[in-house]
């Protein structure tokens, strides 16, 4: 282990060297596209962001570009291609096996420090996992300044299940819903893993999260299968150039993205079904890219209301047209607020001899019971101001006060100065309970003539008085214990 661990290093420090005095190569020179999005609001012109790794010639001079619908294809000559002047950001997801000796111990957290800083300077960051097949150790947001002799590495057994660690730290992972480049990187040492039966599982569900695979291992079966299935990448961890080419193709990650816009050969309608496929070819080398695009009405549709010069006003006009049915909805008002509700009605669904008839009717009710809309509204009236007056039960306080207590915390008492003091979670409450499981308006304590009445807010657990349930509104009295969810309030009245 000391010897591999020797030669790791060596290989390492090699790859470090060389990463350094790179000289980038020029376009379709073992050249890669990423297709990152494309726009056809403005079909049939159409725009494709691309990373491509290298160089192009912006005036989009030595490309050829086809469009196939169908059996037929069509080439366009008008190509156009712009560079972004920002940076591609990267987010490194790293999983390392955990060390046995000092020497793997500074391999590995050089090898971490060295990819966290690709990560940092595109604007990204990083995400650490230690294998373990019995503790989890995950280091959220890791920095590179951290990663020296005084991080706090945590020293762990061999891994003999690999794939089940990957997984438990693949599902602490978001899945991947922009067009940035998030990476999974796995570090082992191992050749065999006694897990590969879960190989195509895990690749499943790393290409459902939209991560891209880079493994650095030795060469064995079971990692070239994981990156076949997954797409990913293989670095064998025994040959020097693989670090020179896994920090290359990551610097090259955050390369500014192309823009390539040209207008289609097909012209087609945008109310129609249509699928089309792309082929933009290099001249000199042959090497291709591919891509398709889908026309529809439904993407249509989302295309023009996705616009701000159409989504705003088209909102604004059914937000009126909402407005005005409310309006005409809610029926026309009374012209005559002197007149009944009863007389009004008739006049406006009958005709001149039945409204008169119905008028009549409605007098002759109105005599022998009394039941109009306007006497039973006296009627309340009268009662709410017979109910006021009632003399009510038990003691006045000239001055009275809650103290509220949270578990074994007693806050200062809180006078009750106001005819009506509200309680509950909401801020704007006159006694604020930091309590969740308090309703946002609880309860409330109405003083009426000395005499405080506890009322019950239609809470959710309800409100306790003395032990017991709150029915309806009770008086308070002196000492009387009040319970809101987990909080104790207890009222304090002085003659």
């Amino acid at each position: 282990m000391e010897n591999n661990s020797r030669k790791l290093l060596t290989y390492f420090y090699k790859g470090c060297f060389l990463f350094h005095f790179l000289i980038p190569f020029s376009l379709f020179s073992e050249s890669q596209f990423t297709f990152r999005s494309i726009d056809l609001s403005s079909y049939p012109e159409v725009k494709l962001r691309l990373h491509a790794n290298g160089e192009l010639m912006p005036s989009g001079s030595g490309y050829s570009l086809s469009e196939q619908l169908g059996t037929i294809t069509r080439f366009t000559e008008d190509i156009r291609l712009t560079r972004s002047e920002k940076r591609n950001r990267i987010f490194l997801n790293i999983s390392i096996p955990s060390y046995t000796n000092s020497k793997d111990r500074r391999w590995l957290l050089s090898l971490v420090n060295h990819l966290v800083k690709i990560s940092e300077q595109s604007g990204g960051h990083s995400k650490l996992h230690v294998q373990s097949d019995t503790n989890f150790h995950v280091f959220e947001r890791v920095k590179s300044q951290v990663l020296d002799v005084s991080f706090p590495f945590p020293k762990e057994s061999i891994t003999q299940f690999p794939i089940r660690g990957w997984e438990q730290f693949l599902d602490s992972l978001q899945t991947n819903e922009t067009n940035e480049d998030h990476f999974l990187l796995l570090v082992s040492f191992s050749k065999e893993w006694p897990d590969r039966f879960e190989i195509p599982e895990f690749a499943k569900r790393l290409r459902e999260k939209r991560l891209k695979l880079i493994v650095v291992s030795p060469n064995s079966l079971e990692a070239e299968k994981l990156v076949s299935y997954a797409n990913g990448d293989l670095y064998p961890i025994s040959k020097p150039e693989s670090f020179e080419v896994l920090f290359s193709n990551l610097k090259q990650n955050t390369d500014p993205d192309w823009e390539m816009v040209y207008t289609s050969p097909w012209n087609l309608s945008i109310w129609k079904e249509n699928e089309v496929y792309g082929n933009l070819t290099s001249v000199i080398t042959g090497t291709s890219f591919e891509f398709q695009y889908q026309i529809s009405p439904i993407q249509t549709l989302y295309l023009k209301f996705s616009d701000p010069f159409v989504f705003f006003p088209v909102t604004l006009f059914l937000i009126l047209l909402c407005f005005a049915s409310l309006y005409y909805l809610r029926g026309f008002e009374n012209p005559n607020g002197n007149k009944k509700i009863s007389e009004l009605a008739p006049s406006v669904l009958l005709s001149e001899s039945e409204n008169s008839e119905r008028k009549e009717e409605l007098a002759v009710y109105d005599r022998m019971y009394g039941e109009t809309l306007e006497k039973a509204a006296k009627d309340r009236e009268v009662a709410l101001a017979t109910k006021e007056k009632e003399i009510l039960p038990g003691i006045s306080y000239t001055y009275a006060v809650v103290q509220v207590r949270e578990g074994s915390q007693m806050y200062e008492p809180i006078p009750l100065q106001w005819e009506v003091m509200t309680i509950g979670n909401f801020e704007s409450n006159h006694i604020v309970l930091h309590d969740p499981t308090v309703s946002g308006l609880h309860a409330k304590i109405k003083n009426r003539k000395g005499k405080y009445i506890l009322f019950d807010c239609v809470s959710e657990v309800g409100v306790y008085l003395n032990g017991k349930k709150l029915l309806r509104p009770k008086v308070l009295h002196n000492l009387d214990e009040i319970q809101l969810g987990k909080t104790i309030l207890t009222f304090r009245g002085r003659y």
